[in-house]
């Protein structure tokens, strides 16, 4: 399957994670998301894209109705930078060929916090800026043979 960039996705997750509430973890929520069937549709199939950003019906999707995932009570961040990082995550899908459960057992929760916290810095960088650096301090998912040029 091709991940083909899509604005669409990446404003849609960047203002999913922007609106998310402050008293949940968010590295968690986002990790369990990236690992979540409701994560794996949005990617593959158009309509899905098209029809299932609405984020409150997404939410609903992944937290309740698909895989019964429960937000724990932790460390919010702040709403740019969340959004922030929804976009760059999305980022690492479409450089690598790779769903986002690949990335997300690849990389691991701990990764994921690093990555958050270092948003200040990558949220100055470019889309290809963030993979390269991401490619350089933690490596490549298994499978990925070529990392694609985004250049947004």
């Amino acid at each position: 399957m091709k991940y083909e960039y899509c604005y669409t996705i990446v404003s849609k997750l960047s203002s999913w994670a922007e609106s998310l509430p402050d008293h949940i973890d968010f590295i968690d929520y986002w990790y369990n998301l990236a690992l979540s069937k409701t994560k794996a549709d949005s990617d593959s199939d158009i309509m899905h894209r098209i029809n299932s950003f609405n984020w409150t019906i997404w939410q609903e999707n992944f937290e309740v109705y698909v895989d019964g995932y429960v937000p724990l009570e932790g460390e919010g961040f702040d709403p740019d930078n969340r959004a922030f990082f929804g976009r760059y995550m999305q980022y690492l899908v479409y450089a690598f060929q790779r769903p986002s459960k690949t990335i997300a057992e690849f990389y691991g929760k701990d990764i994921y916090r690093k990555i958050m916290l270092g948003m200040l810095k990558y949220h100055t960088m470019g889309s290809d800026s963030f993979v390269e650096n991401i490619v350089e301090k933690y490596g490549v998912p298994p499978g990925v043979t070529r990392i694609e040029v985004i250049s947004v």
